[in-house]
């Protein structure tokens, strides 16, 4: 959903003062995360210091020689566009890449046909290709992972995407539509296919009604502090 750009910058300005402050307040505290992939890196830039004699060196500043910092990425997977709503809204308040989990033969836009590929998926444990995979994953440090609750899992595709994108070290935070389950109950799912990973929080908006819950989302990064 595109918001007026003076109120996404309102978003932004108060979502970063909101973490630094709970940063100020809890003294630090890092959240611990399962995997993400990486963009390129951003690098630094040599100074020229020149002397009197008008002799010039080469002077490169410590940020330049700093690794870069690890990138967010909000990666989606939305049948419907229900999840991509929420993922947008994300993606608009938060300094990140957007990247759409897709399968390499897309479902059918059928609602009940695609109810029953979703129960077939899940009973022969299927695992759908995707069309594509995220590029430089390794420069992601934190990944808002998602997707809708389908039959009370997670889609077989976000267990192709988990599987192929090693989440190990990555600040994952989950975020989905349902029509009644909560999404806590896919982490065990996540989890099963990533033993090291540690999911740092996850919302659950009604897939009906999400354009009129998104101010939930805005909250709910605020009590994160996440940028």
């Amino acid at each position: 959903m595109q918001e007026q750009t003076v109120t996404s910058l309102d978003r932004r300005r108060f979502l970063r003062l909101a973490a630094t402050a709970g940063a100020t307040l809890l003294a630090g505290g890092a959240i611990a995360g399962c995997s993400a992939e990486s963009t390129e890196p951003r690098g630094g830039t040599p100074n020229a210091a020149s002397d009197q004699s008008g002799d010039s060196t080469a002077a490169t500043s410590p940020e330049a020689n700093a690794p870069a910092s690890p990138k967010t990425l909000v990666a989606v997977f939305s049948w419907s566009g229900h999840t991509l709503q929420v993922a947008e809204r994300i993606h608009e308040l938060v300094e990140s890449d957007l990247f759409r989990i897709e399968p390499a033969e897309p479902y059918t836009s059928d609602y009940n046909a695609v109810l029953d590929v979703a129960q077939r998926e899940q009973d022969d444990d299927y695992r759908p290709a995707l069309a594509a995979s995220v590029e430089n994953w390794d420069d992601y440090g934190t990944v808002y992972l998602g997707f809708p609750v389908w039959w009370y899992h997670v889609p077989q595709i976000i267990k192709t995407f988990v599987t192929e994108h090693d989440l190990a070290g990555k600040n994952v935070v989950v975020f989905g539509t349902s029509g009644g389950s909560s999404i806590a109950g896919t982490v065990p799912d996540i989890e099963a296919l990533c033993p090291n990973v540690t999911i740092s929080g996850n919302i659950t908006l009604d897939g009906d009604t999400v354009s009129s819950q998104l101010d939930r989302v805005d909250a709910w990064l605020g009590d994160l502090g996440l940028r």
